[in-house]
């Protein structure tokens, strides 16, 4: 990592920030971690023309209720063309290679109850209805499609462990919020049960539901019909995520132990 990043954000806050280290997790942004002061930031780049920044910018500002779970917006911009955010960094780090999944699906449950308890209105609007990239798992998608429960809630839109920070198993923030709309539940839930998958821990999947219900006093009666559609979303390109997972401390987690474990929860959603 450059200082590049770094440097943008110092442009934006208006006094000079030293890197302390690159943040991984995920192939969207470059992310930084840098000293302001003595206190910690977190300063995320673009790839020019990238609306990311405009989009998490109007999510951050309605966080509020999550206190501490959510970072707070210190300032964004564009800089020498790069889009650019920075924002207050959560304690804790990307999840420890040896997180125990079972105890991270019950904190992940219970994070995502209370995002889904926030107001979504005003926020992008998007269904998830499936399309022709769904690929071969297109008719399986159709058919579970007219089954699902479309009430809107707000959406993170890619809730994983990567985009958890982690003090040993004990969930502390959740990040990157440039993904979030007004959409059904079921996106979330059924996203984050097929990670837990890929991590080689079904099991885990469902005690997030199990937790996940608990906390936000809804069934999630639809839950088959939304694995199946994220199923169909990630077929086409789900190895490509072996760098996330190596991001997150998880280099087992190769692109073919990934299209090994997404083809046999396949296999199990079909069956």
């Amino acid at each position: 990592m450059d200082h590049g990043t770094v440097d943008a954000g110092s442009v934006l806050l208006g006094r000079p920030l030293r890197l302390i280290r690159a943040l991984s997790g995920g192939q969207h942004a470059r992310t930084a971690l840098a000293d302001d002061d003595d206190r910690p930031v977190v300063v995320r780049t673009f790839p020019r023309g990238d609306d990311a920044v405009d989009r998490e910018t109007a999510v951050l500002e309605r966080l509020g209720p999550l206190g501490d779970l959510a970072p707070r917006l210190l300032a964004h911009g564009t800089v020498a063309g790069v889009p650019t955010i920075v924002t207050t960094a959560m304690p804790g780090t990307t999840p420890p290679a040896n997180l125990d999944l079972d105890a991270a699906a019950a904190a992940l449950g219970a994070a995502l109850a209370r995002v889904h308890a926030l107001d979504p209105v005003g926020l992008p609007d998007e269904g998830r209805a499936p399309n022709r990239a769904a690929g071969r798992l297109a008719p399986a998608a159709a058919g579970a499609w007219p089954t699902t429960d479309q009430r809107r809630v707000l959406t993170h839109g890619d809730f994983w462990t990567g985009n958890a920070v982690w003090q040993g198993d004990r969930l502390t923030g959740i990040v990157d919020w440039s993904g979030a709309v007004s959409a059904p539940r079921g996106v979330d839930v059924a996203w984050c049960r097929q990670d837990l998958v890929l991590l080689g821990a079904p099991d885990a999947a469902d005690r997030f539901l199990a937790a996940y219900e608990e906390h936000s006093g809804v069934r999630v009666g639809d839950v088959w019909a939304w694995d199946v559609l994220a199923a169909a979303r990630a077929d086409p390109y789900v190895e490509t995520w072996e760098p996330n997972y190596a991001g997150i401390g998880r280099p087992d987690v190769t692109a073919r132990v990934i299209r090994q474990r997404f083809d046999a929860w396949v296999r199990l959603l079909l069956g």
